[in-house]
């Protein structure tokens, strides 16, 4: 039995249906000579060890529920090509949590279609990388008595930073704007991440928005480098104190906690940055 099945049409070749038991899943760019275009529908779908999926940049659709119950779906690699996703494409794939991109355009159908967190990971066309944070989200309805009336309440900043995705790509204006929502809506990791994926990939970053985000991370230096040391996240510590948002005794504490948690890239680091910033440590010693 084949493990990918396609069918020729007009246009190339269509996935119809992958039989492969595989985790990681790679679809070829040609099938018999003709370009795969699209992966149809239900495709991959009820496949519970499906963890990867890689698209080519000649697929240009992906059809109807064609990952449905794919709940073990955690990354998708896609082309610039991607111009159409159809209905309840991705439903119930509850970790799909990653998703990388060739291109700035044709985001939206993309993006959109989730309520869950998601990390898009974009391949602009000069080869800069851009990573975003899409915060998860929910809603529901509320009766408004009188008169009886429903309207749809959404917790969470999620569904405001997809309204900042469009047929034309990302407005990151709107994104960077969106940042106080989140520091009012979503847990502070969240925050913190959204913050650090700007910084560390500051594409189309204005000087406004930067600083905005800096000082969000001085604000809550205590946790934010706590969790950094936790998360032994080197180029995050090296923004931290590139920036110089680490007070003298937050450095200390700073040192100190990359020790115990046996951490030496960081120790060393903080180290070097004491020294260029505050000099050696000053002994005394009682006679």
């Amino acid at each position: 039995m084949e493990k990918l099945i396609f069918e020729q049409e007009k246009r190339g070749a269509v996935l119809v249906k992958s039989n492969s038991s595989a985790a990681f899943l790679t679809v070829p760019d040609t099938w018999q000579g003709l370009p795969v275009t699209e992966i149809g529908d239900y495709a991959f779908a009820q496949q519970p060890q499906l963890r990867r999926v890689t698209l080519p940049e000649s697929v240009d659709s992906i059809g109807n529920h064609a990952f449905y119950n794919c709940f073990a779906l955690e990354q998708l690699v896609l082309g610039n090509g991607l111009r159409s996703v159809g209905d309840g494409a991705f439903k119930n794939c509850r970790e799909l949590h990653r998703i990388s991109v060739r291109g700035l355009t044709w985001l939206k159908s993309i993006v959109t279609d989730f309520t869950n967190e998601i990390t898009l990971t974009i391949t602009a066309e000069n080869g800069q990388t851009v990573v975003l944070l899409f915060p998860e989200y929910d809603y529901a309805f509320q009766e408004i008595i009188p008169p009886r009336e429903f309207r749809s309440v959404t917790y969470g900043s999620g569904s405001f930073y997809r309204m900042c995705v469009t047929r034309n790509g990302v407005n990151f204006d709107e994104y960077d704007r969106t940042f106080p929502r989140a520091v009012r809506e979503d847990e502070p990791e969240v925050v913190q991440a959204i913050a650090f994926y700007r910084l560390l990939y500051p594409y189309q970053l204005r000087p406004k928005y930067r600083e905005a985000y800096l000082e969000y991370l001085s604000a809550h230096a205590p946790e934010v480098v706590s969790a950094v040391l936790a998360a032994r996240d080197l180029p995050r510590l090296e923004l931290l104190i590139k920036n110089e948002l680490l007070a003298r005794e937050q450095l200390e504490d700073a040192i100190a906690a990359a020790s115990e948690s046996d951490f030496p890239e960081g120790v060393s680091l903080l180290m070097d940055y004491r020294l260029s910033r505050f000099g050696r440590p000053t002994h005394r010693f009682a006679l």
